[in-house]
């Protein structure tokens, strides 16, 4: 039958293309199912050490090279140069304050410089999506997988034996597709969610942020107004324009991310929850009712205001977009025989640059429980083991990134707050390079990490200091990578496994 597939994947995006392409290699026949077509702007742009250890997993466990040739700065410049993407040698946080140039007095007061890699050569990237997603897509057809693109899936079915029937609707009509699996791939559209009356638990979330974005030309170098500002930009561990870059404003922060094609991703991201620190300054959130732009903030943030001054927005067509909540939370698995990526299950916030990472530790899960076909209960307990993952891997990042919005205007405290986040990443890190499988992202199968997360967090909402003891020496147990030294003032040259 044309319409039968072993395999149908909702959501034609990175992870999905990735997916039905593994899938294929293995023999197995698979469909991508998507209302779009390629190219189309997307944002989760960001990616990280994580990310690309698993792209490099599975290029070499599926037979899939192109994916290693993705995975760093260097090898995507010599392999692929026609597919745009950025430099990203790290993280870098400055706190700005309203209606005043960006300074700070001593190195390291307002910013935080925190490397991913050693050098350019095996630097992460940013992906510039509409490109990189198409290849993907063209990578997964080209291995024989059925493409439907213009496809809105409006109904999902399902026989006594727990096979599939998604009824989808396209410019010449109604389709009707039969699979024995689905694996939903939709992100935010959480398609499978909606239609499989997924049970909503974004009420358990803590997180309480929206934003707005787009991609803009001609938005000048951060790196050259530090050196006009009077900045040593020689003392920092790596350009600051090669980074995933974070401007911490009141409530909320800006990101800029930029791509090898004179093409900034920009993106304002603002709290909207209630506020829990006595000492904070983000009361009740802002007026949600109110429409927003990113430019109104420029013009309150002198040093922003002149990188933005001859920008022009370039996507999508239709003007920056904006959201109401992000977070939003189902369990990854919602019938037998049926799956969601982290991503599709969840959306939290892209203040840390997860949502990579997480795509393809999903797709990497859900391909050793696709592969599990002598035994049933096998399976069952595969399944069972994605869903505990996921979901504690949600919690440990909702504690740290609400916790992280929260002292956000205190910039020292933000500054513990991230370090808990890069502890945890860098020893999950540590663990892929040393042969490893973490049945967790971000060191959240270790009980103990988790535990001391969630005391750390809780001492930087109180209104003493009692943190700045309590972190450093609680962290100690994971802190491979020197975070914490006072010496350093903020520039962590070298943090990464790589």
């Amino acid at each position: 039958m044309k319409n039968k597939v072993d395999v149908a994947i909702i959501g034609a995006g990175f992870a999905g293309s990735i997916l039905a392409a593994a899938l294929a290699k293995s023999g197995l026949r698979v469909a991508l199912i998507d209302s779009t077509h390629h190219p189309r702007f997307a944002i989760g742009e960001s990616s990280t050490p994580i990310a690309d250890m698993i792209l490099r997993r599975l290029a070499q466990n599926y037979q899939l090279p192109y994916l290693e040739g993705l995975s760093t700065w260097s090898s995507w410049q010599s392999q692929f140069p026609e597919i745009a993407c950025g430099r990203k040698r790290g993280f870098s946080y400055y706190q700005h304050h309203r209606n005043q140039a960006f300074s700070e007095q001593t190195l390291g007061q307002s910013s935080l410089l925190v490397a991913a890699s050693a050098n350019n050569d095996v630097a992460d990237t940013h992906w510039y999506r509409a490109e990189v997603d198409q290849f993907l897509f063209g990578q997964a057809v080209d291995l024989g997988v059925m493409a439907l693109l213009g496809h809105e899936i409006v109904q999902i079915n399902s026989d006594e034996s727990g096979r599939f029937t998604l009824r989808s609707m396209c410019q010449t009509g109604e389709a009707n597709l039969h699979s024995d699996w689905i694996v939903d791939a939709s992100g935010a559209s959480s398609v499978s969610a909606r239609l499989l009356d997924a049970t909503d638990l974004t009420h358990t979330v803590r997180t309480q942020t929206r934003t707005t974005y787009g991609h803009y030309r001609a938005v000048g170098s951060w790196s050259h107004k530090l050196n006009e500002l009077g900045q040593d930009i020689g003392l920092n561990p790596f350009d600051a324009d090669d980074a995933a870059q974070h401007h911490l404003l009141e409530n909320g922060w800006l990101w800029m991310l930029r791509f090898n094609n004179e093409i900034t991703s920009v993106g304002r991201t603002e709290w909207i929850g209630p506020a829990t620190l006595d000492h904070g300054r983000h009361g009740n959130g802002p007026d949600i009712s109110k429409a927003h732009t990113i430019t109104h903030d420029f013009h309150d943030y002198p040093s922003l205001a002149e990188l933005m001054a001859t920008a022009s927005l370039t996507a999508p067509p239709e003007g920056v977009r904006s959201t109401g909540r992000l977070q939003r939370l189902v369990a990854p698995s919602l019938r037998q025989r049926h799956l969601m990526l982290p991503t599709a299950a969840m959306t939290l916030d892209p203040l840390h640059s997860t949502g990579i990472a997480h795509a393809l530790a999903g797709v990497d899960r859900i391909l050793n429980i696709l592969m599990l076909t002598q035994s049933g209960t096998e399976q069952r307990q595969a399944v069972q083991q994605y869903e505990t993952s996921f979901l504690q891997e949600s919690k440990l990042l909702d504690e740290l990134v609400s916790t992280a919005y929260l002292v956000m205007n205190d910039f020292e405290r933000f500054t513990a707050a991230c370090m808990i986040y890069f502890a945890g990443a860098i020893r999950c890190e540590e663990r892929y390079q040393q042969g490893q499988n973490p049945t967790h992202l971000w060191n959240a199968d270790d009980r103990e990490f988790v535990q001391f997360s969630k005391q750390a967090c809780f001492a930087l909402r109180q209104p003493n200091d009692d943190y700045q003891t309590m972190i450093p020496e609680g962290l100690a147990p994971w802190n491979t990578a020197g975070l914490m030294d006072p010496n350093v003032q903020n520039r962590y040259a070298y943090t990464a496994t790589k």
